[in-house]
């Protein structure tokens, strides 16, 4: 993967994350990583990812604690793929019981 100088989205890169399952990647605070699938996860802009915590569970804390993430999506057949590290902020609770998050771009690879 190459780091692109700039940190907004593309069209075509919002497409993708629209059309592809994303991982979310924490590390907690003993720098252990933490992976998982994140069906929620979308492009709110150019500049941000939003999705819904549902699990609550390791994400979730890692992100209370301030933990960095990273955000990938991929296309195996056509080996392209996408990866978005940034600054994740937890929204209070929904109506569902679902906390929003909010995942500022600081770095978009190629």
């Amino acid at each position: 993967m190459k780091k692109l100088d700039s940190t907004k989205l593309t069209e075509e890169q919002q497409e993708f994350f629209a059309t592809h399952l994303a991982f979310l990647a924490t590390v907690d605070k003993d720098g252990m990583p933490q992976v998982g699938p994140k069906q929620s996860m979308k492009v709110q802009d150019e500049s941000h990812l939003t999705y819904l915590e549902k699990t609550q569970a390791h994400a979730f804390e890692n992100i209370k604690n301030g933990s960095k993430v990273a955000v990938v999506v991929a296309d195996k057949p056509s080996h392209t793929n996408v990866r978005v590290i940034g600054t994740a902020e937890v929204h209070d609770k929904d109506e569902n019981g679902w906390y929003p998050v909010t995942i500022t771009v600081e770095e978009i690879d190629e």
